[in-house]
């Protein structure tokens, strides 16, 4: 009789959870729908560079899956960026029954050396649809990630070429005049194209010139090639970053050697135009 005291109360609480079940019980609830996102996140980019943005699936529908997708922003076409892997407005992410990734698809933009030159620019790319080769739409973006992707295209800046007055502080110290110039083509250096060089960055140290290509952002820094881009003095390998200031026409330039037995020592360079 104990027992059963215990018993009929277990009993009556799931008869009267039973009767009270409005809807039957469903094991796919919980299930996540099938769903494409960009996988690629928003981030900057810089001229001169380009980027891989990758389509992928939240799950495999073991079968193709045709992405569309639209770009938009005040990046210009053919101008800040070129679409040299992949088609506008179209992925299709493959299906790879031996891989145990995700599947994904993939289109590649370059971004000329002149893109949003001076000021920066957005690409923004957008999720339209995505549909298997069954016809089965799927769910695009997962919440409020990866519908929608905004690549912001840095530009480089600009610094007056000619003549310059230049005086360097450091471990080195000397004085003289150097030109900036700007060729009608890039100056390439370890792959990368550089917009600038000045004619000599090493005054007397070496008992020649030195010409060393550099870029400006649109914000002011200088980034220096990785070595020399003069023929025969690759070998001269520099550490070169700095600023532009363009209110007070101010170059600087700072060098720390990565060569030549003093690795490590540096000089700064202040110039100005003539």
């Amino acid at each position: 009789m104990k027992k059963l005291l215990y018993v009929i109360p277990l009993f009556a609480l799931l008869f009267y959870g039973c009767e009270n079940v409005s809807e039957p019980i469903d094991i796919e609830s919980g299930v996540v729908p099938a769903f494409v996102i960009i996988q690629t996140a928003d981030q900057d980019v810089v001229a001169g560079g380009n980027l891989e943005v990758v389509f992928q699936l939240g799950q495999t529908q073991e079968e193709n899956i045709t992405v569309e997708y639209t770009i938009s922003g005040d990046a210009v076409e053919g101008e800040d960026f070129v679409l040299t892997s992949g088609t506008a407005g179209t992925v299709i992410i493959e299906h790879d029954s031996e891989s145990t990734s995700l599947d994904t698809g993939s289109i590649t933009f370059d971004f000329p050396v002149t893109a949003a030159l001076g000021t920066s620019r957005s690409l923004t790319l957008t999720l339209e649809s995505a549909v298997t080769e069954s016809g089965e739409q799927l769910t695009l973006g997962r919440g409020d990630t990866g519908l929608t992707r905004t690549y912001t295209i840095n530009g480089l800046g600009e610094v007056p070429t000619g003549t310059y007055e230049y005086e360097a502080t450091g471990d080195f110290a000397f004085a003289g005049t150097f030109d900036i110039v700007q060729p009608d083509e890039p100056i390439s250096v370890g792959g990368d194209p550089y917009l600038f060089a000045t004619t000599n960055i090493a005054g007397g140290l070496f008992g020649f010139d030195v010409p060393y290509a550099f870029n400006v952002t649109a914000g002011g820094s200088v980034l220096g090639a990785p070595f020399s881009h003069e023929p025969g003095l690759e070998t001269i390998i520099l550490d070169v970053t700095g600023s532009y200031n363009e209110a007070e026409e101010q170059l600087i330039i700072n060098v720390v050697f990565e060569c030549c037995g003093v690795e490590g020592a540096g000089y700064q360079i202040v110039a100005t135009p003539q």
